[in-house]
């Protein structure tokens, strides 16, 4: 019986996630669609400020698990896009700015289809560089119609 109602919860909230996704992709959509009707096409990265909490948090995080701030990390950028050529275009991009893409697939939301992908590039956990980074992810999202969904790298002693 408790498997049961633990199993619910999972359901439960899977399908709250789903419904924030859902929310968050029309949202983004509809602003991007706004954007381009008034005009505002063109952006630097500057245009899109770094998540500078989440990502000094990620850092205090990474380095209390026991990673080495002044190492090299993978760090590894994520993707999703609902247009195929869209997800290319941003990644070949990427790679000429010297990101490797990596973990590129392709899933189904209710229906519908959608591609995923990371760029990933080597670098210490500076978090100057990061927001750095971090801008300019965003700004490659914007650019070619895709969600930059952050950044995760794995403990590196």
């Amino acid at each position: 019986m408790q498997r049961l109602s633990q199993s619910r919860r999972v359901i439960r909230r899977l399908r709250r996630r789903d419904e924030v996704n859902f929310q968050r992709i029309f949202m983004h959509k509809l602003l991007t669609s706004l954007f381009t009707l008034l005009g505002f096409v063109s952006a630097q990265a500057s245009d899109f400020p770094a998540n500078v909490d989440l990502n000094r948090k990620t850092i205090e995080t990474l380095i209390d698990a026991g990673s080495d701030p002044k190492k090299d990390h993978p760090l590894e950028h994520h993707f999703y896009c609902f247009d195929y050529d869209s997800l290319n275009a941003l990644l070949a991009k990427g790679e000429s700015l010297g990101y490797r893409k990596a973990n590129v697939g392709e899933g189904d939301d209710g229906g519908e289809k959608y591609w995923y992908g990371d760029l990933i590039k080597e670098r210490s956990l500076d978090l100057k560089a990061i927001n750095e980074e971090n801008s300019l992810m965003l700004k490659l999202a914007h650019e070619f119609k895709s969600d930059y969904d952050g950044w995760g790298t794995p403990v590196v002693e």
